[in-house]
């Protein structure tokens, strides 16, 4: 069963490193990973996509939204809480099954 889950990445707290370490546990599991920012929903294939749509969007505004859903979500959202220790993020909604 799918599940999702989303936080907020914020400018002012934005750390490369850690993207990218969120971002290989994403492969690792098969999870699909998505921003919104600047009024527009950008699916992720690859690292360098992402981290290029976080910059992107992230200087022009303060925070952007990412979305992670596959069968392992919430297995990723501690993984996620493990890497981030010194990344504050702002969980937006639990996780949800459908």
């Amino acid at each position: 069963m799918k599940s999702i889950f989303s936080f907020k990445v914020y400018a002012a707290a934005f750390h490369v490193r850690q993207m990218i370490h969120f971002y290989l546990y994403c492969e690792k599991m098969q999870q699909t990973v998505y921003v919104y920012g600047k009024s527009k929903v950008e699916q992720i294939h690859k690292l360098p996509e992402l981290l290029s749509v976080l910059i992107a969007n992230l200087s022009s505004s303060e925070e952007c939204l990412v979305v992670v859903e596959g069968n392992r979500a919430n297995q990723l959202k501690r993984v996620l809480a493990m890497i981030g220790q010194g990344m504050p993020l702002k969980k937006e909604r639990p996780s949800l099954a459908y």
